[in-house]
């Protein structure tokens, strides 16, 4: 449930991401924008990324292959939710266990 959210969150500042840039390119402020442009550009590539870190996160064994879909296909909004879902639901690695030793035998006094 909160990957969900932390997904709705990054959607909703992607819409938000999009609106300022259209309405940057219809005023034609540009010069006004130039700062916010690269915050804009930096927001829409972590957005663009955000399967990628999901599947760092999550130690998904297919890592590699979700952030060549992501990277590759990521422009297609489809590859971008196949890289996302598949990020969110794929296996993970057996997380390591630290093996607890026995207690070594009591000495009688």
């Amino acid at each position: 449930m909160k990957h969900l959210f932390h997904l709705l969150v990054a959607a909703v500042f992607g819409a938000a991401v999009i609106l300022v840039v259209a309405i940057g390119f219809a005023r034609h402020d540009r010069d006004l924008l130039a700062p916010l442009d690269l915050f804009l550009l930096l927001a829409a590539l972590l957005v663009y990324l955000l399967p990628t870190g999901l599947a760092l996160y999550r130690d998904c064994k297919a890592g590699i292959w979700i952030t060549a879909v992501d990277v590759l296909l990521g422009w297609t909004i489809f590859g971008w939710f196949i890289a996302l879902g598949w990020a969110a639901a794929g296996k993970t690695k057996p997380a390591l266990t630290i093996m607890s030793l026995p207690h070594p035998p009591a000495v009688p006094h």
